[in-house]
């Protein structure tokens, strides 16, 4: 079974964080959600496989749109 740190840092609030900034590719956003953890968080795993599964949650619960592979934040 595949077993991935949690960090302290919620990975979806990363993520909301950096689409703020405009849309974004799921490459563009892992590399920026390693940024944002830096030297301080260490996550097991594979950042990306963290990352998609943010998004699909993230997408699900309506607060993200996926159009094509590029994810933005969902209108207000």
């Amino acid at each position: 079974m595949l077993q991935m740190a949690i960090p302290t840092i919620p990975i979806d609030h990363l993520i909301l964080n950096q689409l703020a900034r405009g849309e974004m590719r799921l490459l563009a956003l892992v590399v920026a959600v390693r940024r944002s953890l830096g030297r301080t968080e260490a996550v097991k795993g594979d950042l990306s496989t963290i990352v998609k599964s943010a998004l699909r949650k993230l997408v699900a619960s309506n607060a993200v749109v996926d159009v094509e592979g590029v994810y933005s934040l969902r209108a207000q």
